[in-house]
């Protein structure tokens, strides 16, 4: 009797990340659609969906996860890691989430601009140590408890620019220490304060949406905004937003 062999290919790895926290949806509610036709998903736990034998092809992408807002990315394979395609999915949840907790919504309109993110320097989550630029690892302080920045996305803030730069955690190399994506451009002082990087979505118009989760505390966020390749920054209390617009 002839063997059967059965091969599997993993064609897309989907990470699905809450935007009001930075970490990883728990919802597994979920459809996909390439191109308006709906695609069969394999849900592996922590945000993560998988495609598998479905066919390398190009599209649009159109992600509905309840309690989430729609969601819509290009999938371009060319610009994909070819052994391990994936792509980070960032979820605004809806204004109804379905546990019924209070967020507070920023949105308009701004000719040019094309990304917007925010941190909460009240809310640390470590400290850098130093760069090893070599080796693109970065050692942090953790004087209490074991830090865990596998969420992968943080902010390294400049205190005298009031200003931050994007970090993203590749993998956990040992205690204390873990490497970067991407090499540290900008200076730093000792101990600079580290944060999650919360994002916004903008659409091709300019039109962007930033929400974030009302939880009775310091509201105060430091937000970052590209408008025609120019990074801008805007310290917006969220319990305050009459009349503020990103300009």
């Amino acid at each position: 009797m002839e063997e059967g062999v059965i091969r599997c290919r993993l064609d897309l790895l989907l990470r699905l990340v809450d935007t009001t926290t930075g970490m990883a949806t728990e919802e597994n509610d979920a459809r996909f659609y390439l191109d308006g036709k709906l695609v069969e998903v394999h849900y592996k736990g922590g945000g993560n969906y998988i495609l598998m034998n479905s066919g390398r092809e190009n599209g649009l992408m159109q992600i509905e996860v309840y309690g989430f807002e729609p969601y819509s990315i290009k999938v371009d394979y060319e610009a994909l890691d070819p052994i391990l395609p994936a792509i980070d999915v960032f979820l605004i949840p809806s204004e109804n989430t379905p546990k019924g907790e209070s967020l507070i919504t920023l949105e308009g309109r701004l000719s040019g601009l094309s990304a917007v993110e925010t941190i909460h320097p009240g809310r640390p989550v470590t400290s850098i140590r130093e760069f090893d630029a070599k080796k693109c690892t970065m050692t942090v302080f953790q004087p209490n408890r074991r830090v865990n920045m596998t969420d992968t996305y943080y902010g390294l803030l400049n205190v005298e620019k009031n200003t931050f730069e994007d970090l993203i955690v590749g993998d956990e190399v040992a205690d204390k220490k873990v490497k970067l994506r991407k090499p540290i451009e900008e200076e730093f002082s000792p101990n600079a304060p580290i944060f999650r990087i919360l994002y916004g979505r903008v659409n091709e118009d300019g039109t962007y949406l930033l929400r974030v989760r009302d939880d009775g505390k310091n509201l105060n966020y430091l937000v970052k905004y590209i408008v025609n390749g120019e990074a801008r920054y805007k310290q917006i209390d969220f319990h305050q937003l009459d009349g503020v617009v990103l300009d």
